[in-house]
């Protein structure tokens, strides 16, 4: 019950619109309906791709193939699930995570972290943060971390797992929304302890690897003014220069060589990109409800809400003055912000709540609480290809 797909290896410009993705292959924009792949039967709050596999985070009890109607042909998968993302093929990786919901997911080699509002993986009693196999998703005994409250963000980087959250403390470390942990054997709580005063969303690793980019409800960090997005030293974790912050709280961020991008709320919802070095604002747009998802892939960024309209290259707005129909998915071109033609839609009050992009293939990840994307009928997870 799943398909096998040939990766392509060229695609034409849509609409006039080529750009250069990984390795010098020309990519498009993506289609405007998805490929057959499987769905869930609750919201997904996170996607991760790492090499030929696509994780998936969130709120769902179970995933079915393409086109079976909810309750038909349902495998368990217990808030966290994985396929291949060549063929499609749910595969047998199963954390089996019991609580409310997986909202991070960070993968290396040898572990797959997961972070959320849970209090268990599998039989182990796991509070909110777990390392597990990344082919079987059972839990590496050799690794434990505990947080006190939610885990909103996980970013990897030189044998450092970074956390953020809404959390105030770290196995018995007190830590305030932010943290680092030894991503080895021990899970040790590092010194890296920025101290923001209100909830972290999203994270993202500068391009160069130098800095965290953190964004979310705060507006100070370590005692001084950080309004809703800061750039933190990957080993010091003291604040470094940031030209924009923002009015509106952000709740989601992605990040290539050439920028960071801004997913947030406010009068109606916003997104921006922004220099990843100095943090200076390059361009804006703005959508008459919250953006909650943003993903960057093949030169061309795409976001996710659930807004009904787009406002144009200003700040969002409830009513938009100038509206032009985008449901609960839009695509802007990297360089500029300039609308696409991209218009697949979405269903649901809420929309879409997570996206992420595969250089590789150039295909683009969706998930939210929808039940149909571009015409077709598929519920809470999707997969768009150029």
């Amino acid at each position: 019950m799943f398909r096998v797909r040939r990766r392509l290896a060229v695609a034409a410009a849509v609409g006039g619109v080529g750009v250069l993705a990984a390795a010098g292959v020309a990519w498009a924009l993506v289609g405007a309906h998805p490929v057959p792949t499987y769905q869930t039967n609750g919201r997904v709050n996170e996607i991760v791709v790492s090499g030929s596999t696509v994780y998936i985070g969130g709120q769902f009890t179970s995933v079915r193939p393409a086109g079976d109607p909810a309750g038909t042909g349902e495998v368990t998968r217990n808030h966290a699930a994985a396929f291949n993302i060549s063929t499609g093929a749910l595969l047998p990786w199963n954390p089996n995570v019991t609580g409310s919901a997986v909202r991070a997911i960070a993968v290396n080699s040898g572990k797959v972290f997961l972070g959320g509002s849970f209090s268990k993986v599998g039989s182990t009693s796991e509070k909110n943060l777990a390392a597990v196999d990344p082919t079987t998703g059972a839990v590496i005994s050799t690794w434990k971390a505990t947080t006190n409250g939610q885990v909103n963000a996980l970013v990897l980087h030189t044998g450092t797992l970074y956390l953020g959250g809404n959390f105030t403390t770290v196995d018995s470390s007190a830590r305030s929304f932010l943290a680092g942990v030894s991503s080895t054997t021990s899970g040790t709580v590092t010194s890296w302890a920025p101290s923001a005063d209100d909830d972290v969303k999203a994270m993202v690793l500068s391009n160069d690897g130098t800095r965290i980019i953190a964004g979310g409800l705060f507006t100070h960090i370590n005692g001084g003014s950080q309004n809703h997005i800061a750039a933190l030293d990957v080993n010091s974790g003291s604040p470094l220069a940031w030209h924009t912050h923002l009015a509106y709280s952000v709740i989601d961020l992605a990040a290539d060589a050439g920028g960071v991008y801004v997913a947030g709320a406010g009068g109606g919802g916003n997104f921006a990109a922004f220099n990843p070095t100095t943090g200076t604002q390059l361009w804006q747009g703005g959508t008459n409800g919250n953006v909650q998802a943003i993903g960057v892939v093949g030169g061309i960024v795409y976001l996710g809400g659930h807004f009904q309209t787009y406002c144009g290259p200003q700040g969002g707005q409830h009513t938009c003055t100038t509206p032009i129909s985008r449901n609960k998915l839009l695509a802007v071109t990297e360089s500029n912000g300039a609308l696409q033609s991209w218009d697949p839609g979405a269903n649901s009050v809420l929309g879409v709540f997570a996206l992420a992009g595969d250089p590789t293939s150039g295909a683009l990840f969706v998930g939210g609480d929808f039940t149909s994307t571009g015409q077709r009928a598929q519920q809470g997870f999707a997969e768009y290809t150029p």
